[in-house]
């Protein structure tokens, strides 16, 4: 279902925002950890901007985007008025930046709310300001526990009536897309692994990975069975 309201997005970031500014950052760190040549950075449909923060806290020069004003004022100038993050308000459907702006042009959890003919066109606009690759994350469409959290979340709350995707699909969007994709991966994100982001077990039990945590959990994703898997990660290299 694609929501398209800058009334609906404005709403749901005040209800939403503080929520994931706590959470780990998982798509920077997973990004830090295999883009280290990448020093430009532009996240699309950032929202609170949580993981090209942590990138740009991390030694990288990294842009957030997003088509709702409201929420990048309130980042930019009141929640992180000091922040080294740059802020931008864009439509991820054209661009304000010249063509290949950014090393690395990324989004986690955006794609899910349009449909295949959008989705070509914005990777058509991504590949424009991208210099060597584009980086989606989408929901896993094997993960069936997961495809009914989300069902049922839904019936209160329309932020979660999402499309979940196959890795099959990511490949044949960007292919059919028609930007040059010199070669197209898929990566396992997000799942059981994420436990060892908490310093903690249950609050009691000291976590021993603790200390390496961002350098070892993004390692261990393949290690999990896909219907277990949170996200697929689809990284496109560009042909330049």
């Amino acid at each position: 279902m694609q929501i398209d309201s800058n009334r609906f997005w404005s709403q749901a970031w005040v209800r939403h925002i503080e929520e994931y500014l706590k959470s780990v950052p998982r798509a920077g760190i997973f990004l830090r950890n295999y883009f280290a040549k990448e020093r430009t950075v532009l996240e699309v449909a950032g929202g609170s901007c949580r993981d090209s923060r942590y990138l740009a806290n991390n030694g990288f020069v990294a842009t957030c985007s997003d088509f709702d004003a409201q929420t990048i004022k309130y980042l930019k100038e009141v929640r992180f008025p000091n922040d080294l993050l740059r802020y931008s308000v864009e439509d991820a459907f054209a661009f304000s930046y010249k063509k290949r702006s950014f090393d690395l042009v990324f989004h986690n959890g955006f794609f899910i709310y349009f449909d295949d003919a959008q989705i070509m066109q914005m990777l058509q606009e991504q590949a424009r300001v991208a210099k060597h690759y584009i980086v989606f994350f989408v929901h896993n469409g094997e993960n069936r526990e997961l495809i009914e959290t989300f069902r049922k979340r839904a019936q209160s709350d329309k932020l979660f009536d999402i499309r979940f995707f196959s890795q099959d699909e990511c490949i044949t969007l960007v292919k059919s897309s028609g930007i040059e994709a010199k070669r197209i991966k898929i990566a396992k994100f997000g799942g059981f692994f994420d436990l060892f982001y908490k310093k903690r077990f249950k609050r009691v039990i000291p976590n021993p990975l603790y200390p390496l945590r961002e350098y070892i959990v993004p390692r261990l994703y393949w290690l999990q069975r896909w219907e277990n898997t949170e996200r697929i990660c689809c990284i496109v290299e560009l042909h330049r």
